[in-house]
């Protein structure tokens, strides 16, 4: 079983989230089917990071990206039920908390920024202000909380770059972490430009939940292909 988890572990989760996508094309009737290929998800991607050869041997880091993936999965399950919005948004908090501190084992906060780093500080601020001034009067008293979710979700991804400053993690970052993250931000904007701004307009957009759903199943996948990588790369150097 673990083999088969760790050879096709990654293949299992992009056939789930094609059935989801599908599922969601066909529509309501198609509903359970929705929910459950959605929360099986994350257990899939936690199953195959936890497969890894590397996983039991590496540093007690692994333990934190596990919580983050756990995470993830209790989002999803409470978001499929609208009167858990909060909730679900505290479960994707503690995700980008504990990728923070991930991202933050390998490359301290408090070590030399790169221009790379300080360049998307600011867009992501520009970024965190326009989405403030576009919801703000839609949000209501859901502001708050919703602005400390963005600053965690756009510090995770700060982090995501200023983890590619550990030179293990360099290309890993480039390649999986960051556009991980920017995957992340994207599905999260426009989840809530429907949720708080077309859907009160009366604009309702077309299989909108296609849109979020891949771009969130794209990040979830990067970020795990890269935790993937760095824990075998890490596996490999421990043993040389």
């Amino acid at each position: 079983m673990k083999a088969l988890i760790q050879k096709w572990g990654i293949t299992i989760y992009i056939l789930l989230l094609s059935v989801h996508l599908y599922a969601q094309v066909l529509g309501e009737a198609f509903s359970s089917l929705q929910f459950v290929t959605k929360v099986l998800l994350l257990p899939t991607l936690i199953i195959f990071l936890m497969s890894q050869e590397g996983f039991t041997k590496s540093s007690n880091t692994k333990w934190l990206l596990i919580v983050a993936l756990f995470g993830s999965f209790m989002g999803d399950v409470l978001l499929t039920y609208p009167n858990y919005f909060i909730l679900g948004m505290v479960a994707f908090m503690t995700t980008h908390i504990f990728n923070i501190l991930f991202f933050n084992s390998l490359n301290s906060i408090g070590q030399e920024k790169s221009k790379k780093f300080l360049a998307f500080s600011a867009i992501l601020a520009g970024f965190c202000v326009l989405i403030f001034f576009q919801l703000k009067d839609a949000m209501g008293s859901l502001i708050y909380p919703i602005l400390v979710y963005m600053v965690l979700i756009c510090s995770s991804a700060l982090m995501a770059i200023h983890a590619g400053g550990n030179i293990k993690g360099a290309i890993i970052s480039k390649l999986f972490w960051f556009p991980g993250m920017l995957f992340f931000v994207t599905s999260d904007t426009v989840l809530a430009f429907n949720k708080f701004s077309w859907e009160k307009s009366g604009l309702h957009i077309h299989n909108i939940g296609l849109v979020t759903m891949l771009t969130y199943g794209v990040a979830q996948l990067l970020l795990v292909k890269g935790f993937q990588l760095f824990i075998k790369q890490a596996s490999f150097s421990e043993q040389h």
